[in-house]
């Protein structure tokens, strides 16, 4: 896919991912019937994977307007992700050298990303008084399934990312050196 069919693409991968995401989530809390909330973030997996096609003011510009719909349309508050994706894509972005080396470190960037976003934003909330936040509850009852639930998706959806991203050039099976 060419560079310019990934800057068209990747507003409207996100955004589908974005609505894939409340979909998931609703479906995995009801799933555990109400004691747990796990947040499926599969906007921000491919979030980080979106970083390596395209410049960082694209990718900025394009976080900043998913952040104010995922605002509106999830949150009711404007400002939270519209803060909190920016960020995330310039931290990725910056850090990009480092993260796309190898599988391990993209999923414990994952993980950290995950864990800065839900912290982040229940901190936020509670900060401005949207929500009360007993952290020992918000761990057991957000943030561990949350993670579980993430690490698991990109897990299963690396391979995939990798070829769709072109971050493996070949097969190693394939390889006829």
């Amino acid at each position: 896919m060419s560079r310019f069919t990934f800057q068209f693409f990747t507003p409207l991968l996100l955004f589908f991912m974005m609505l894939l995401d409340g979909q998931l989530t609703t479906v995995f809390q009801n799933l555990s019937g109400g004691t747990l909330t796990p947040v499926c973030h599969l906007l921000l997996i491919f979030l980080v994977y979106s970083v390596t096609q395209h410049r960082h003011s694209y990718v900025v510009i394009v976080a900043l307007f998913l952040g104010v719909v995922y605002d509106s349309y999830y949150v009711g508050i404007l400002g939270i992700a519209t803060l909190l994706l920016p960020l995330i894509a310039l931290f990725v972005y910056n850090i990009q050298s480092a993260v796309f080396t190898n599988r391990w470190t993209r999923l414990f960037t994952l993980i950290i990303i995950v864990t800065l976003f839900e912290v982040a934003s229940a901190i936020i909330t509670s900060a401005f008084g949207f929500s009360k936040l007993n952290f020992l509850d918000f761990v057991v009852h957000q943030l561990a399934p949350t993670l579980l639930l993430n690490v698991v998706l990109a897990i299963i959806l690396q391979y995939p990312l990798e070829l769709f991203y072109k971050l493996r050039k070949s097969h190693p099976r394939y390889n006829l050196k």
